[in-house]
């Protein structure tokens, strides 16, 4: 099973520039709780989540309308290609502890998002993961951080 075959299209996006109170309408009004962040190019350069959204303006008396994506985003992005298989970018998932991908072309250009919830929906069957891999993936991106630092 391919990423494309169960990867949520189109990506929802927004800007380095774009500020908190447009990214979380944008979340709200497309139901999502992550948004790929595009340089001028509209190359990925980042992801902003809700959580990000709600730690940031937790930490700060500044209305979200002044913070700019850019101040809250992980600027680390791992993504995944459409072509790749379900099996590797959930291990890259699991790996880097991350519930979403954004799904890059060859040419750079983002064209959906793999999310768990995709994982969990549409790609836990015969001829995509198992039932143990699914667990054993959610374990690790699920684990508090002091859980992977003990020793087993």
């Amino acid at each position: 099973m391919k990423v494309r075959d169960i990867m949520t299209q189109p990506p929802q996006t927004c800007r380095l520039e774009t500020d908190l109170a447009t990214a979380s309408r944008r979340m709200k009004e497309n139901m999502c709780g992550t948004l790929a962040v595009l340089d001028k190019r509209g190359r990925v350069v980042g992801m902003v989540t809700d959580r990000d959204l709600a730690m940031s303006l937790g930490e700060t008396t500044h209305p979200p309308a002044y913070i700019r994506v850019e101040e809250v985003m992980s600027a680390s992005v791992h993504s995944c290609s459409p072509d790749e298989d379900v099996r590797r970018a959930l291990a890259r998932m699991a790996a880097f502890r991350l519930r979403r991908l954004p799904v890059v072309n060859s040419d750079g250009d983002v064209k959906g998002v793999l999310s768990i919830d995709d994982v969990i929906l549409w790609g836990v069957d015969s001829h995509g993961i198992s039932a143990n891999e699914l667990a054993s993936a959610l374990r690790s991106i699920c684990a508090p951080q002091a859980a992977l630092l003990e020793p087993a």
